[in-house]
């Protein structure tokens, strides 16, 4: 291969696995089924990206800078590409068997954006009743205004938050407003 062929092709190696890396960042490399034993990456996809990557990088980096023939090129560039993705391949799936220490979902905002209606008034800085629907049961906690202003009884309102045992909530007429 001449000197200047050879470069293409490192190029094009490298664009490759900069295209096929974009789209595994948009559709990323997780299984979408879990099977016993399996772990919870498609290994392949990762590998085959960080050797094109690294293979064009290393290989036009050589074939441009370094005095190597270009078969001893070629060999040096596969070797460090092998390797990498090896690396990376292994770093990811270690990432991606890290189970977190607590439940990443906030149990404050559990109940987000659910509608009740109030069965005792909320006072202006004070705390009301409210009552809310969940599947087939329902469910009354204490609730405090979410600017602080009075609302009567039986009024609509759409949960902000929860903290401790008390929702905080709004009127759903001024929630639905801005939806």
């Amino acid at each position: 291969m001449r000197p200047q062929l050879t470069v293409y092709v490192y190029l094009a190696a490298f664009l490759i696995g900069l295209l096929l890396a974009v789209r595994l960042m948009f559709f990323g490399a997780e299984r979408r089924k879990r099977w016993s034993g399996a772990t919870p990456l498609r290994r392949s996809e990762l590998a085959v990206v960080a050797f094109l990557v690294m293979f064009g990088i290393s290989g036009y980096l050589l074939a441009r800078r370094s005095t190597l023939s270009p078969p001893l090129t070629l060999s040096a560039s596969a070797l460090l590409s092998l390797a990498w993705a090896a690396i990376v391949t292994r770093l990811a799936i270690a990432t991606a068997q890290i189970q977190p220490s607590h439940d990443p979902d906030d149990p404050r905002h559990a109940l987000q954006g659910r509608v009740g209606a109030l069965t005792i008034a909320i006072p202006e800085q004070g705390e009301g009743m409210l009552r809310l629907q969940e599947e087939s049961t329902f469910r009354t906690m204490p609730a405090r205004s979410l600017h602080g202003g009075a609302i009567a009884l039986h009024e609509e309102v759409c949960i902000e938050r929860i903290e401790g045992d008390v929702a905080f909530v709004e009127l759903w007429s001024l929630v639905e407003q801005r939806l």
